[in-house]
C-alpha cells in the first residue's frame, strides 16, 4: 500500500532493491508505524532531511530497508524500464490485483488519501489515466467500492463517495493509526 503513495523501490544495477519512504515530521507517527512493520529489513531507524518543494523548504523523516533479494518480485510488480529516459518508471499493472488486500488499502489511504466532500479521493498523480482506471478497476471488482476520476490540474485521481467508502471502513480501520483516522 505504501508504495502506490510515497514510498519508492530504488535498484542500482547490480544490486538488489531497496524500500525507501519519506514523511513530513508532522506524520512522524506515521512513519515510526511503518517503520515498525518493516524494521526487520531495515539496518538503520529513520533519519532526517531536508526538501525544498516550491521554494519552502521541508523538513522530513526517511528510512530505507536493506538491499534485500526477496524485494525484486515487489520491483518487478511496480517498476518498468524506459531505456529512452535512462531509468525506470513507477507504474500500476495488472498482477497488483492478486496483492491489493484491506492492509494495502489502509495504507494506500493513509499515505495518498484526502478527505473531499465526505468521500475520499486517492492522489494518483504519478499514474497515467490508464494505471488509474485500471486501479479503479481493480477497487471496484476486488472490494465492490465504485469509483469515479476527477482531475486535478494535469493530474487523474480517484473519488470514492462516502457511501461506497463505508463499505470498507471496518475492513480498514484496524490497520488506521487514531491520527489518520478522519480520513475515513
Amino acid at each position: 500500500g505504501i508504495l502506490l503513495s510515497d514510498a519508492w523501490l530504488q535498484k542500482r544495477e547490480g544490486w538488489n532493491p531497496r524500500i525507501g519512504f519519506k514523511q513530513s515530521i508532522g506524520n512522524f507517527e506515521y512513519l515510526w508505524y511503518v517503520f515498525n512493520l518493516i524494521s526487520v529489513l531495515c539496518s538503520n531507524f529513520p533519519y532526517t532531511c531536508q526538501t525544498i518543494t516550491r521554494g519552502k523548504l521541508f523538513f522530513d523523516l526517511q528510512f530505507e530497508t536493506r538491499q534485500l533479494d526477496c524485494l525484486n518480485e515487489i520491483y518487478n510488480l511496480f517498476y518498468d524500464s524506459q531505456p529512452s529516459l535512462g531509468k525506470n518508471i513507477k507504474c500500476v499493472k495488472p498482477e497488483l490485483f492478486e496483492y491489493l488486500d484491506y492492509i494495502a488499502l489502509a495504507h494506500w489511504i493513509q499515505g495518498d488519501g484526502a478527505k473531499k466532500n465526505k468521500g475520499i479521493t486517492l492522489c494518483t498523480d504519478n499514474f497515467t489515466i490508464q494505471e488509474v482506471v485500471l486501479l479503479m478497476n481493480i477497487l471496484l471488482i476486488k472490494f465492490d467500492i465504485k469509483s469515479t476520476i476527477h482531475k486535478e490540474k494535469k493530474y487523474y485521481r480517484i473519488y470514492i463517495n462516502n457511501s461506497e467508502l463505508s463499505k470498507i471502513i471496518p475492513h480498514i480501520k484496524p490497520y488506521f493509526l487514531n491520527s489518520f483516522l478522519y480520513k475515513i
